[in-house]
């Protein structure tokens, strides 16, 4: 069953990854302008970052709060999507991550799309966590939650997966 979806991509936590994923968000935006809503969100108002999506057709817009968590909680509420995507700053979208999604059974509520594993060696994680994932939440799970939390920032997937699993939601893991 085809979803309509909503990503929400905060710029103030993916400034990195966003410049090299505009180009194949533009090609998902158009291929799927019926079913894919992609908003770019910033905390103030950025001359570069507003030309960056103009140029690929993406909507900018700026939400003054503190948090990523209170930026994309007022954005949801603006959006139709009954699926939303939170691409994670160390992972982004994974390849073919909307076709996996299209493709993929609704027995969930949740879906983390994770990198594909690698040989961590155990002194690497004293100073460099394991990336997270790309959290796809169905609007139900995310309002029955109320949303992510707004005093928290990179946190709040983290704490939402947290609290989706406190509440025994259905949550798959993709991973790759």
């Amino acid at each position: 069953m085809v979803h309509r979806t909503c990503i929400i991509i905060d710029a103030c936590l993916m400034a990195t990854w966003l410049p090299r994923q505009l180009p194949g968000l533009r090609h998902l935006h158009r291929h799927h302008a019926g079913q894919l809503d992609i908003h770019v969100v910033s905390e103030s108002h950025q001359p570069r970052l507003q030309a960056l999506s103009r140029r690929f057709g993406l909507t900018l817009e700026v939400v003054p709060e503190p948090t990523a968590g209170a930026r994309s909680n007022r954005l949801v509420q603006g959006t139709q999507g009954e699926l939303l995507i939170f691409p994670s700053p160390q992972y982004g979208l994974p390849p073919q991550w909307f076709s996996r999604l299209a493709s993929s059974a609704d027995d969930w509520d949740a879906l983390l799309f994770t990198p594909p594993p690698r040989a961590w060696r155990p002194w690497q994680r004293l100073w460099q966590a394991p990336a997270t994932g790309t959290l796809c939440v169905r609007r139900d799970w995310f309002e029955r939650l109320g949303g992510f939390d707004p005093a928290l920032d990179r946190q709040a997937p983290q704490d939402l997966l947290a609290r989706l699993r406190a509440c025994h939601a259905r949550i798959r893991t993709l991973s790759g």
